[in-house]
């Protein structure tokens, strides 16, 4: 099974997300990621044995108990790679930001024995692989969400042999604490 941890996309963000990469399809061609598989990657586990989806959720839940729910912004499009075979992205700004937390996931699951992507991590939602990157992009979209849950994704081809990103598990954020 091909995991990995993310955040999903409120239906309104998943809406902005669509017509931004309709808006990019016009314009840059590359292949385009399927709306519904839009998300926030927090750490990529890779291949793992169905066994041991039950220790992938321990460490994800064990992780984002105790993380305050994060506040996520779009901000702007960018790309990954060289600009003739790039990956067109949204940057995601958070608050709380979100690299301690993919820190200390890839750091648990290693502990735990399975597969982590220790690679630079920088929050962003996919729009487009193998993308011929114009020198200005257009301004990306603005939207802002709260991510009360994480996921265990897997990573998977359908019947059709289309690429579906498909939750297996959740779990919630600390709750926010008021200050008086």
């Amino acid at each position: 099974m091909r995991l990995f941890f993310g955040l999903s996309l409120p239906d309104g963000v998943r809406a902005v997300t669509r017509a931004c990469t309709a808006h990019c399809e016009a314009s840059i061609p590359g292949r385009y990621v399927l709306s519904d598989n839009h998300h926030v990657t927090l750490a990529f586990l890779g291949d793992v044995p169905q066994a041991r989806l039950c220790d992938a959720r321990t460490v994800l839940a064990q992780a984002v108990r105790d993380f305050p729910a994060p506040r996520l912004a779009l901000d702007g499009l960018s790309h990954f790679g060289s600009p003739q075979n790039g990956i067109l992205i949204l940057r995601v700004a958070s608050d709380p930001p979100l690299a301690p937390l993919h820190a200390q996931l890839v750091s648990a699951l290693r502990e735990a024995g399975l597969p982590a992507d220790a690679g630079p991590f920088s929050p962003h939602i996919t729009l487009a692989r193998h993308a011929v990157i114009p020198d200005a992009l257009p301004d990306g979209p603005a939207a802002r969400f709260t991510a009360a849950q994480a996921h265990v994704f897997l990573s998977a081809r359908d019947a059709s042999g289309v690429l579906r990103y498909t939750p297996l598990d959740t779990v919630s954020f600390a709750p926010c604490r008021a200050i008086f």
